[in-house]
């Protein structure tokens, strides 16, 4: 059973970085949609700066969930087994 919970561990790091994406994809998207319909009503157009924003908003989408899988994998930190640690030469064991 200590076999499974450094996996369910991971797996819910995973998930938690796949959330913050999606959120900030969901947020970024709602946000060119509501600024692009305000721009048409303030412009008199009909859906002109809706579409704009909406097509523009998909490569901000796409470098924001790359920035946050990125930040995520630079703090994982790569978990040492214990054969790894009793095969590793240390510092005490020179003399």
């Amino acid at each position: 059973m200590a076999d499974k919970k450094p996996s369910r561990i991971k797996n819910l790091g995973l998930a938690a970085v796949a959330a913050q994406a999606g959120c900030a994809t969901l947020v970024i998207v709602f946000g060119a949609l509501l600024i692009g319909l305000w721009l048409d009503a303030r412009t008199g157009q009909r859906g002109v700066f809706a579409i704009l924003l909406l097509v523009l908003s998909v490569p901000v989408s796409l470098a924001v969930m790359l920035y946050i899988s990125l930040g995520a994998i630079r703090r994982i930190v790569p978990q040492v087994t214990e054969a790894a640690q009793d095969s590793a030469p240390t510092d005490m064991e020179e003399d």
